[in-house]
């Protein structure tokens, strides 16, 4: 049977896995095999430079993870009623890891020149400026939408700021609201109560590969190794 054809970067990175790896992880993938129990979940932003199991150092079947542009958990009420709402993928995600994997704790993961918050930033910095600008109805600009008030503050609370800075501010808002909304989720707040769920921030320096934790008061304080 001759092998399929696949891209060679793909298929080298495959054979790398299994030359480095396999050998020491058989066991392990066989009782994965079996089932999963991961001890967290993470919701990252998709980027490619972003990745929560090389961050935190997790195997396979200790994190389960969903990543989406910009790290966003949307509000319960942008579902409704509707089975079939938009933006329902990532509720669906959180339902699964809290009810049935019963995940200990889920960290919400933002981190450093976010392509998604830079969306939402721009469009409040023209907003500010008086600029209407033309009615967008891409995926991205309704889903970085989710955003918008959060966007709107950066800009408005901080006009000297450079844009680095409100970048990093929108970042880390992001991060804190996007908890805030997921406790707005029965099924969350079902949980905590129980004592069984922890909910989590954290934002990632990608240029110097540094970790920060948020804190009850939404500081972000560095992760000492």
């Amino acid at each position: 049977m001759s092998s399929p054809t696949m891209p060679d970067q793909l298929a080298d990175g495959y054979n790398r896995f299994v030359s480095q790896r396999l050998d020491e992880q058989k066991q392990l993938y066989r009782e994965l095999g079996q089932g999963q129990s991961p001890h967290t979940m993470v919701i990252s932003c998709a980027d490619s430079r972003v990745d929560p199991a090389t961050i935190f150092g997790a195997g396979p079947g200790e994190l389960f993870v969903i990543r989406n542009v910009a790290n966003i958990v949307p509000a319960p009420e942008a579902y409704g009623e509707d089975p079939d709402a938009p933006l329902a993928g990532t509720a669906a995600a959180l339902e699964f890891a809290v009810d049935h994997l019963r995940v200990s704790r889920i960290v919400v993961m933002g981190h450093a020149k976010c392509g998604g918050v830079a969306a939402a930033l721009g469009r409040a910095q023209s907003e500010a400026g008086g600029e209407a600008g033309a009615e967008d109805a891409s995926y991205i600009s309704r889903w970085v939408g989710v955003m918008a008030e959060d966007a709107s503050k950066a800009v408005a609370d901080n006009p000297s700021m450079q844009q680095d800075g409100l970048q990093q501010c929108l970042e880390h808002l992001n991060v804190g609201s996007s908890i805030e909304r997921m406790r707005g989720f029965t099924f969350i707040q079902r949980a905590m109560e129980e004592g069984r769920l922890t909910l989590h921030g954290a934002w990632f320096s990608i240029a110097s590969a540094e970790l920060f934790w948020m804190q009850d008061d939404g500081e972000f304080l560095s992760v000492e190794a």
